[in-house]
C-alpha cells in the first residue's frame, strides 16, 4: 500500500514498487487508504506512508497501522526530519523505516527489500 498525496510521488512510488514485482494498491487520502487497510479485505505486508498528510497526520496513522497488523512493515515518507525510533517497540523486529524526500528508485528498493527480508527472518 502506497499512501501520499502528491500525485507524482504517488505515481513514481507505485509504478517503482510496480516493477520490482510487488502487488501495489495507491491511495492519495490517508482516510480512504485507512478505511482499505482495516477493513481485512487485503493483507498488506508494507504500507509506504507520506507523514506530512493533512487529513491524518503520519504520527496518527502509523500507529494505527501497526497497532492494526502485528506483521505489517512501514516506510514512512517526508521531506523533512522524522524519528522513528518513537514508533519502535522494544524486543519487537525492527518494522519502521524512513526514507527521506526526494528518494531515488534503489533508496525505495533497498528500504523495501530490508525490512521484507527482516520481517522473514524474525531480526531486530
Amino acid at each position: 500500500m502506497v499512501i501520499d498525496d502528491d500525485a507524482a510521488l504517488l505515481k513514481f512510488t507505485s509504478k517503482y514498487l510496480s516493477r520490482l514485482g510487488y502487488s501495489v494498491s495507491s491511495f492519495d487520502n490517508a482516510g480512504t487508504a485507512w478505511s482499505e487497510f482495516s477493513s481485512g479485505g487485503t493483507n498488506y505486508s508494507l504500507v509506504v506512508l507520506d507523514v506530512s498528510m493533512e487529513e491524518l497526520a503520519g504520527n496518527k496513522i502509523s500507529r494505527m497501522v501497526l497497532e492494526a497488523s502485528p506483521e505489517v512493515r512501514l516506510i514512512l515518507t517526508s521531506g523533512y526530519p522524522y524519528d522513528v525510533e518513537k514508533l519502535l517497540e522494544p524486543g519487537r523486529p525492527r518494522r519502521v523505516a524512513f526514507l527521506h524526500k526526494p528518494f531515488t528508485p534503489a533508496m525505495l528498493a533497498d528500504t523495501v527489500a530490508r525490512l521484507l527480508q527482516v520481517a522473514s527472518q524474525g531480526q531486530c
